[in-house]
């Protein structure tokens, strides 16, 4: 199996089971939505905010750092993953007592509330140990095993939630669910590990080592940066909307940002399957690394500019089909924020370009500037937008982000042209939002179809893919048309 071919078979596993993992949130935070009303729904999803800051905060940027140092020396994958986990479990079970103190302290919510959010967010802890087992996997390209535990967990947590949501429970009781099963789904990454350890010779003994971990934390400092800005850039919009608005309000813009996650997926899924493949490259074939940095923008663009054109004509009878028409408020919502999709999807090749070349430090600047940048524009425009100035606040924040990346990765590492990245797909994207726009009337299947037909159509007469491109995919097919036959 040459590289590409693995690089779309981990691509395939990482969005299967990245979807499995977000539908299963989305499925379960649907049906608390219309079993349980907004409100609920509302405090379920502050819960979830704040066991994705204890989760994150925790992380220290440690999933990445293990990816790319791993990648290239599999030798020593036993004493990153030893050192690693056993950091991780100090960090997240220390910043899940600062979670405790803080809302006794504060109590800023009810009763109930404060108590969804401190069951939710334990499940940080058990989650903590799937990142750094997801990682280690993710350096040796064998995705399989982390969809196995994705399905694992979900399948868990939607049995769970679905029987529990039948009985009549409250949210307090369904909240357990979640920390349940991340706990259980860490089973499953067993064999898994005792197989890679068996059949990979290790240099280093694989135990605690406190002068290793000092020799890492130069790294580290970056890579936390990258991380906390990142975090603090994609929850402070639902933290600030739980403190300015209501729980209903943040049920409203919750429920438009569960269906982003569907298109958040793919970018997501894309860089998890291309980090230690270009981490492999610059160290061993640096050639190798600029054309795959050059063709992922490219393919990038062609995916992104329709799904957010097709979403911004469609969202109303997307939020109607999914919430219910009571989710009205959540329809300006998506039509805003789908478009930081778009800048989240541009950015991978740049951000995991910068992280190969040992250039975080740099992107831990611009994500911390873009970040406080966030921040700002929340406190500014949720008062006086309400959940729409959210939306706007991220969408501005995740263009300044794609564009300091950018620059940066053509300023001084490789020289690209973003116009002729996304030219042709803008050019395609808008003769299929013409053929759209008549349509959002009838049924959602039938302006997607057309959307779909017009798009492909567009994208050949203009050429959004190369033609080198596409006799290069012939070949690939042809010639695994022919093993297969033999």
């Amino acid at each position: 199996m040459n590289s590409l071919q693995r690089l779309i078979r981990n691509i395939f596993l990482s969005l299967t089971g990245n979807i499995v993992v977000k539908a299963g949130n989305s499925l379960l935070f649907i049906s608390i939505s219309r079993v349980l009303g907004s409100h609920d729904s509302g405090i379920f999803s502050l819960g979830i905010t704040y066991y994705t800051f204890v989760f994150g905060l925790s992380a220290l940027g440690l999933h990445e750092l293990i990816v790319r140092e791993v990648a290239p020396r599999r030798d020593q994958s036993g004493r990153f993953f030893v050192n690693f986990i056993f950091l991780r479990l100090l960090t997240s079970a220390a910043f899940y007592g600062l979670l405790i103190a803080g809302l006794f302290l504060f109590t800023p919510y009810s009763a109930e509330t404060t108590r969804v959010i401190l069951i939710l967010s334990l499940a940080a802890i058990p989650e903590a140990v799937f990142s750094m087992c997801q990682a280690l996997f993710e350096a040796h390209e064998r995705l399989s095993i982390p969809m196995t535990a994705a399905i694992g967990n979900t399948a868990i947590k939607l049995g769970a939630g679905f029987w529990l949501l039948s009985q009549g429970a409250p949210v307090t009781q369904i909240a357990w669910v979640v920390p349940i099963a991340s706990t259980l789904s860490l089973l499953l990454f067993v064999p898994g590990l005792i197989s890679l350890f068996r059949n990979t010779p290790q240099s280093y003994p694989a135990r605690i080592n406190t002068l290793f971990l000092r020799s890492q934390t130069g790294f580290m400092s970056s890579f936390f940066v990258i991380h906390l800005s990142s975090l603090l850039d994609y929850q402070t919009d639902a933290l600030l909307i739980s403190l300015f608005l209501t729980e209903e309000d943040l049920g409203y813009y919750t429920a438009a940002q569960t269906i982003l996650l569907a298109f958040n997926l793919i970018p997501l899924a894309i860089r998890t399957a291309l980090y230690p493949l270009m981490s492999r490259y610059h160290s061993q074939e640096p050639d190798k690394l600029t054309f795959l940095y050059e063709r992922v923008g490219r393919y990038l663009a062609a995916l992104s500019l329709p799904m957010a054109a097709g979403v911004t004509l469609l969202a109303e009878p997307i939020i109607t089909l999914v919430f219910g028409p009571d989710f009205a408020p959540a329809i300006p919502v998506l039509q805003i924020s789908i478009w930081a999709i778009v800048f989240l999807f541009l950015n991978v090749p740049h951000s995991r370009l910068m992280l190969v070349r040992n250039r975080q430090r740099a992107a831990s600047w611009m994500t911390g500037i873009a970040m406080a940048a966030n921040i700002l524009l929340n406190i500014l425009l949720i008062p006086r937008l309400g959940i729409n100035g959210a939306a706007i606040a991220r969408l501005i924040s995740a263009m300044a982000i794609f564009l300091s990346f950018y620059i940066y990765s053509h300023l001084y590492l490789i020289r690209s042209s973003l116009w002729s990245v996304v030219a042709r797909p803008l050019l395609a994207t808008g003769i299929m939002a013409l053929a759209i726009a008549p349509l959002r009337n009838m049924n959602l299947l039938i302006p997607i179809a057309v959307g779909i037909l017009t798009y492909a159509i567009a994208s050949l007469v203009v050429g959004v893919i190369p033609n080198q491109d596409i006799s290069h995919w012939r070949q690939i097919y042809q010639v695994r048309n022919q093993s297969t036959k033999e």
